[in-house]
């Protein structure tokens, strides 16, 4: 019986100092990563806004569609209204160049219900040749 209470206090232990390791806006970003699930519509759009930018297709070549966890190794954040929306999330072109890694940056207000970008960028992060940030949409 004492040993048994002993485990469970080292687990305990255990799990209070893990659980005090976590960042405090873990529970924040895990609402604005499932409202950002919800809401695929945003990423889409901007992607097909920026399939269509001719300095995207000469340097990256037909943009994938997006996959289910791509939004996972971006970030994601909303204004306190949750009617402005930023995202950075991972893309890729068919073009096979080695080692390319580019990310879309997006920025977008909900007005009457419907998003509305205010940008949309990629940037080229590797390799250092090609290294570039690419204005898609300025309002």
């Amino acid at each position: 019986m004492l040993k048994r209470t002993w485990v469970i206090l080292f687990l305990l232990i255990f799990i209070g100092l893990f659980v005090s390791t976590l960042p405090p806006e873990l529970p924040r970003n895990i609402t604005y990563l499932t409202k950002a699930y919800s809401e695929p519509e945003i990423c889409e759009g901007a992607l097909e806004i920026a399939k269509a930018d001719s300095t995207v297709l000469n340097l990256l070549g037909n943009l994938e569609p997006l996959g289910a966890l791509d939004m996972l190794n971006g970030s994601v954040g909303y204004s306190k209204t949750g009617d402005t929306v930023g995202i950075t999330i991972d893309v890729k072109g068919d073009k096979q160049i080695k080692n390319i890694r580019s990310k879309m940056d997006v920025l977008a207000e909900k007005i009457n219900d419907k998003w509305e970008y205010i940008s949309i960028n990629i940037r080229i992060k590797k390799p250092d040749e090609l290294k570039q940030t690419i204005a898609i949409l300025k309002k």
